[in-house]
């Protein structure tokens, strides 16, 4: 639902075997044969037209985490009708719950812009009786109006709390930033008090018809889980299939990546006067798809691990470093808080570690240890089987294919590094608070 990222629940493990499962020994992606149904309660309608199915054997993982994609979010509500798709989110995620309740399974929903995620954690035993229950109630089951009222109130609470909060403001003048400021997927993604107080279960069943397609859904499966079994009981369209050394193939009609141009053209700086407390600086640099993803993943790390020196810069309250898919393209997203006294330099530092990447490249020294950090901060990450499908899938997604979630160290040399930073497009930078002005 737009809302950060959460520690989903019901699965952990140690350092040593966080890095084994970051880097499985066989990642698959199957298809259940043309008109395949499994015998049971499964929706046959799901099971005949998901687009794609990607699976991750972990055979020493004791649960299963099923993530899956559909191709909308709150991006498509109408106007005058902001928040459905958050609030169909919660209503569903609540339902559920509810129905996974006796088999200790848990779910999460997170609607995005232009995608909704949902993130099945079960145990190896159970995983496909919950995945039947969790598509049921996804698509077939009628949305309780007791239910839906109920997360009516808490979200016009919770959005009645929120009135006028500076991070909130921040947020919208971030995505008009990006998207521009007529766009419609620069609202609010909860709506507003007004607008969700008017979504009605003919609204919400709207916005199911409109997010939750069967036939654009994509679904990842990590666990101790063959994919022959993840075939049958998930089903798909299109076959992929892992190669030695673990480069993937397609069976049938090619994936097709996104548009591999920039977001935009020219950049700016959009600053935004508020009296509030501190400042937010966000520099968005778009870069095409034609570059590998990889390379600009390892230029968000470096660029995040520069913004924190030992000791640390004073002023900075906190930093965040990503790469976000747009319509238009992809953009690499700097985002700092800092007390408002030091914006000027904060706003010159996040703009000359950047242009310092693209025009010399690093110490060697330097660059090894960044790269066996981004190596191993990728590990961590990916140890979770639900971060690695939803890393699987959001790779489908921008460039069409898959590759090893290892990245290769010789492939992020110093020389390559500079290269891609030299390949980011001109930032737009937002300058929020009481130093909006130009400097």
């Amino acid at each position: 639902m737009a809302r950060m990222p959460r520690t989903l629940r019901g699965y952990g493990g140690a350092a040593l075997v966080a890095w084994a499962a970051a880097f499985p020994a066989s990642v698959h992606a199957t298809a259940a044969p043309p008109g395949h149904r499994e015998v049971g309660d499964r929706p046959p309608a799901l099971a005949d037209t998901v687009a794609l199915l990607v699976v991750s054997e972990r055979p020493w993982s004791p649960a299963v985490a099923v993530t899956l994609s559909f191709a909308g979010g709150h991006g498509d509500d109408p106007p005058g009708g902001e928040g459905a798709a958050w609030l169909l989110g919660l209503v569903l995620e609540r339902a559920a719950s509810v129905n996974l309740e006796e088999t200790g399974a848990s779910v999460e929903i997170e609607v995005g812009t232009v995608r909704t995620w949902v993130t099945l954690l079960a145990t190896r035993t159970d995983w496909p009786a919950a995945y039947r229950i969790l598509i049921r109630t996804l698509l077939d089951d009628a949305i309780d109006p007791s239910l839906a009222e109920a997360a009516r109130t808490d979200l016009v609470g919770q959005l009645l709390f929120q009135r006028n909060a500076p991070v909130r403001s921040f947020e919208l003048e971030t995505e008009r930033m990006l998207h521009g400021a007529e766009h419609p997927f620069a609202r609010a993604a909860m709506g507003s008090p007004a607008s969700v107080s008017g979504v009605t279960v003919a609204s919400l069943q709207a916005a199911r018809a409109r997010v939750y397609t069967p036939d654009g859904a994509r679904v990842a499966v990590g666990g101790a889980v063959a994919p022959e079994e993840a075939a049958m009981v998930v089903g798909a369209h299109r076959t992929m299939a892992s190669r030695a050394g673990g480069a993937w193939t397609v069976e049938g009609a090619p994936l097709r990546p996104r548009d591999p141009g920039p977001a935009w053209e020219t950049g700016g700086r959009f600053p935004f006067v508020d009296e509030i407390t501190n400042n937010w600086i966000v520099a968005a640099y778009p870069f095409s798809r034609a570059v590998a993803r990889t390379g600009f993943e390892f230029v968000a790390h470096v660029v995040s691990r520069q913004l924190v020196s030992d000791p640390p810069e004073p002023g900075l309250i906190s930093r965040r470093v990503e790469l976000r898919d747009l319509p238009g393209g992809p953009v690499l997203l700097v985002t700092v808080a800092i007390e408002s006294h030091t914006a000027p330099d904060w706003e010159r530092r996040v703009a000359e570690v950047v242009e310092r990447l693209a025009i010399s490249p690093l110490d060697p020294a330097l660059a090894d240890r960044q790269r066996r950090s981004f190596r191993s901060a990728r590990a961590l990450e990916l140890a979770y089987p639900e971060r690695e499908g939803r890393w699987l899938l959001a790779e489908i997604e921008a460039v069409g294919r898959l590759g090893d979630p290892g990245p290769k160290l010789d492939l992020l040399s110093p020389d390559e590094l500079q290269r891609v930073a030299a390949a980011l497009g001109e930032p737009r930078v937002l300058v929020y608070g009481p130093l909006g002005a130009p400097p």
